[in-house]
């Protein structure tokens, strides 16, 4: 039996579709348009049977608030299933995914569950592309019930954020500073961190000749210090080499660590648990590749205790100390007032102070002039004093 779409919902279709081609400029076309299904509940305990309808109106306005997605309002997407007989809520086959993008006009559909048992709370969500039918790509966050389950729903929209890169070009180049062709209105904020790439060699296939890529090499990068509608001017805050950064170069935005969402510990819990972590690393040993692997752990303690080993042992490591500076530069103003990420950023720039290196100097001096927490801008200006 054939399915008809109602004349009134067709009419809503069409001036939507008018309103986002005609009405709503000429940047629009970098937003991706998105649909966000009802998440689906799983186990008791939740605090009201719509919790999956609250869910989904969350991620919403987290996609919305990072400026780059066109979200499909839900009452329309309510009608237009309802119409067709398919249902809103929960984790949907790839195909169904795609009969409801198809109708909606949609690039991507997120769907997926919210699971609660024996005090611990998970969220699971899968994007899927409406054109190949296929899972792009699948994220979760899980905590124990005491963490609030709109912070859950805060980390698990910025991981699929993550899988949406910004990607323009520098269209000027005045030296220590450029300008990209993304602006507000393709969701461009301040602070935000871009890499910066060259094309290299292209990529071609042995059989068929065809160009499958192209190679990118990083030549450094970029942060954004002014939005304007279009587009944007940011400060050059690492490069390859001098003058790697140039005209033409592709940007792509850079989405920095997450950290696990947890509950806030009484202080004196705090102190047990961070002697037990300190004992913990030092069982794992200091070889070179587990301090690598603790530098770039989501622990912040695990940061700590590894920036501590390079400022004793390894402090004329140049492939430590550049994974130090990456990890500081990416993460310095990701938090400010815990306790742990402050520690941990500290003792990065305390590494790159006892390395005694100058090329460190222009990350110590982006945090001591940036960084959003002031005993941290404390202790980047006194390593940097190091380097004079």
């Amino acid at each position: 039996m054939k399915r008809f779409i109602s004349p009134l919902l067709l009419v809503s279709i069409i001036l939507l579709l008018f309103q986002s081609t005609v009405l709503a400029g000429p940047a629009d076309f970098r937003k991706t348009k998105i649909a966000v299904l009802d998440f689906q509940l799983q186990g008791e305990g939740f605090e009201t049977k719509d919790m999956g309808v609250i869910v989904a109106e969350w991620f919403i306005t987290a996609l919305v608030k990072a400026g780059r997605f066109e979200v499909i309002e839900r009452g329309l997407l309510k009608k237009l299933l309802e119409e067709q007989k398919l249902s809103m809520t929960g984790v949907v086959d790839a195909t169904t995914a795609t009969q409801i993008g198809k109708f909606l006009g949609v690039k991507t559909i997120i769907s997926g569950s919210v699971m609660k048992l024996q005090g611990i709370i998970e969220i699971n969500a899968r994007i899927i592309d409406v054109e190949t039918a296929s899972i792009i790509a699948a994220e979760n966050v899980k905590s124990s019930t005491a963490v609030r389950l709109q912070d859950l729903v805060v980390q698990m929209s910025e991981k699929i954020i993550k899988n949406f890169p910004l990607e323009g070009y520098i269209v000027n180049n005045s030296g220590s500073k450029v300008t990209i062709d993304l602006g507000r209105m393709a969701g461009v904020k301040d602070n935000m961190d871009f890499s910066v790439y060259k094309e290299g060699k292209v990529i071609k296939h042995p059989k068929t000749g065809a160009v499958i890529d192209v190679q990118r090499i990083e030549t450094g990068k970029i942060r954004i210090i002014s939005v304007r509608d279009k587009v944007a001017e940011a400060e050059i805050i690492k490069e390859e080499s001098p003058g790697s950064i140039a005209y033409g170069q592709l940007v792509s935005s850079i989405v920095g660590n997450l950290q696990p969402v947890v509950q806030t510990a009484p202080a004196k819990d705090r102190e047990l648990h961070r002697t037990l972590s300190s004992e913990k690393s030092s069982k794992k040993g200091e070889s070179s590749g587990d301090v690598i692997s603790m530098l770039k752990s989501s622990s912040m303690r695990d940061k700590e205790a590894a920036a501590k080993i390079v400022a004793k042992k390894y402090r004329n490591d140049q492939r430590i100390l550049d994974i130090v500076d990456d990890e500081l530069l990416k993460s310095y103003n990701s938090s400010t007032g815990d306790r742990d990420f402050v520690d941990a950023m500290a003792w990065l720039c305390n590494a790159l102070g006892a390395s005694g290196q100058t090329k460190y100097r222009s990350t110590l001096e982006t945090v001591s002039n940036s960084a959003s927490n002031k005993k941290l801008k404390k202790y980047a200006y006194k390593n940097l004093k190091r380097l004079r």
